[in-house]
């Protein structure tokens, strides 16, 4: 589901995806914001259901779960052989560490969301 959000569809192709990202981005312009193809695809997350916000949220997780693992752990000081490729995977880290916290923070607000609403639906339907 998160590449839907992402406008990845199958049925959509790359120069399609990126006129509707270009008009897109022109439109955000010039209402004054700037954004990027993550914020994009975070854009449309209010449009879903509770549930379906959880479901793409928690993929993204588990995307950002498997990169970490992929790239392993940042090299100790001592052990800088490049500083450049250092400094980048050191970015890198901290956006999938930040990401990664973001995500597990707003995936268990969503999931107490949705315990109310149940629970709120429950009392109305005893009641």
């Amino acid at each position: 589901m998160w590449q839907i959000i992402c406008l990845c569809l199958p049925a959509v192709t790359r120069s399609e995806r990126q006129r509707f990202f270009t008009l897109f981005s022109n439109a955000l312009h010039a209402h004054g914001r700037e954004l990027t193809e993550m914020d994009l695809s975070l854009f449309f997350l209010h449009t879903l259901s509770l549930p379906e916000a959880l479901t793409v949220l928690e993929e993204r997780l588990q995307l950002v779960v498997r990169s970490q693992e992929l790239i392993g752990q940042p090299p100790e000081a001592k052990n800088i052989q490049d500083i450049k490729q250092w400094i980048i995977e050191g970015h890198l880290h901290a956006l999938l560490d930040a990401e990664r916290e973001w995500l597990t923070q707003t995936i268990t607000r969503l999931q107490g969301n949705l315990l109310e609403q149940q629970v709120a639906g429950s009392h109305s339907i005893s009641e």
